[in-house]
């Protein structure tokens, strides 16, 4: 498995709620957050922090589990 896929790994077990997979032939990652139906399209980003701050985005605009529970 190459390192980009083991970051994606990783990422997916430190963010619950998030399937995060790295498209090898695109070099991109793409993350799915799987809390919320009106959540917008799959998220996309060549870099692992660019990735992370679409996430933070993403968590503020749609709370995720066990924040307004």
């Amino acid at each position: 498995m190459d390192t980009a896929a083991v970051m994606a790994s990783d990422l997916e077990s430190r963010h619950p709620g998030w399937v995060i997979l790295w498209r090898h032939w695109a070099r991109r990652y793409r993350a799915f957050p799987l809390w919320t139906a009106d959540a917008p399209a799959p998220i996309e980003a060549g870099h692992v922090q660019d990735l992370l701050a679409q996430m933070n985005e993403i968590e503020l605009q749609h709370s995720p589990p066990g924040i307004d529970d």
